[in-house]
């Protein structure tokens, strides 16, 4: 029965995926930095192991999958009671492109090296938090995310993060329109940044965004680095949104592209494409978020 359920999706170690190359490891050896890809490999294993003796404790029948491999599984929101991600932010986003309905709980599977904002638990805390949100004491929070439209039609993915306007060449030169309401204008730049609350304190922040709490209900964009000489003074280098506000893009790039949380998810981005972006209606239910 699916209220038994529970799938864990688990990232593959650096130490891991690189253990393999000879060459790469000859050279890493040299330094303490395979000691530091070891040693989190590991903590990570052990992670892991621990998340789930702990959910087969309750009785829960558990499924393990690598990260890499969700995208392979059907009606993941439909056949689980639980989505756990073992893993960092990298990890946790990767389930949230499946999820609807299903809550997911993050395990942050090596707190010295991973940087896993999201989640709400780690080895030592996952029993705790998943027994609190068993017995109802620990609520899951709704996280707002972004549903993105080219040229009229939606994207079917879930942005949890951001999304990166950009050309194909991180030094190339972007070009585009920006629409909001009336407001209008032509830029060129490094790209824009486009994120939800939940993305606020990632690179968005680094580019000059405000960090907002990861539950509030808007979403921002920022233009990096914009060139100022080409049209004179740019004034619209960012913005705030809120509920049934909609920023808009027009590429003028003939390699441009739309970076979906991070650079593994990419869509094109040609010249004439028009790109709107909204808040969704229907946000992420995250177990044991911290604030």
């Amino acid at each position: 029965m699916p209220h038994s359920k529970v799938l864990v999706v688990y990232k593959e170690s650096t130490y891991s995926r690189y253990g393999s190359l000879k060459n790469l490891v000859r050279g890493f050896k040299k330094n303490k930095y395979w000691r530091v890809l070891k040693g989190s490999h590991e903590r990570h294993l052990q992670t892991l192991e621990s998340v789930c003796d702990v959910l087969r404790q309750r009785k829960f029948e558990v499924t393990t999958l690598l990260r890499s491999k969700i995208e392979d599984l059907q009606r993941v929101d439909r056949r689980f009671r639980l989505v756990v991600s073992v893993g960092g932010d990298g990890t946790f986003l990767d389930c949230s492109h499946h999820l609807w309905k299903t809550p997911l709980l993050g395990v942050n599977s090596d707190p010295q090296q991973s940087v896993a904002r999201l989640s709400g638990s780690d080895k030592a805390s996952f029993s705790r938090v998943l027994d609190g949100y068993l017995c109802g004491a620990i609520k899951p929070s709704l996280l707002w995310r972004l549903d993105f439209f080219i040229n009229g039609r939606k994207n079917t993915i879930p942005v949890m993060n951001d999304l990166l306007i950009s050309t194909l060449s991180p030094a190339g030169t972007s070009r585009y329109i920006l629409k909001a309401g009336s407001r209008l204008e032509e830029q060129m730049s490094s790209g824009v940044w486009i994120s939800s609350a939940a993305g606020s304190t990632a690179a968005v922040l680094s580019a000059g965004g405000k960090p907002f709490e990861a539950t509030a209900k808007q979403f921002q964009f920022v233009a990096r680095e914009v060139y100022q000489r080409k049209f004179g003074l740019r004034k619209f280098l960012n913005g705030v949104f809120k509920t049934g506000q909609t920023l808009e893009v027009i590429s003028y790039m003939r390699q441009g592209r739309i970076f979906i949380d991070g650079s593994n998810l990419v869509v094109p981005f040609k010249a004439g494409d028009h790109l709107k972006v909204q808040l969704s209606s229907r946000p992420l239910k995250v177990i044991g978020l911290k604030a």
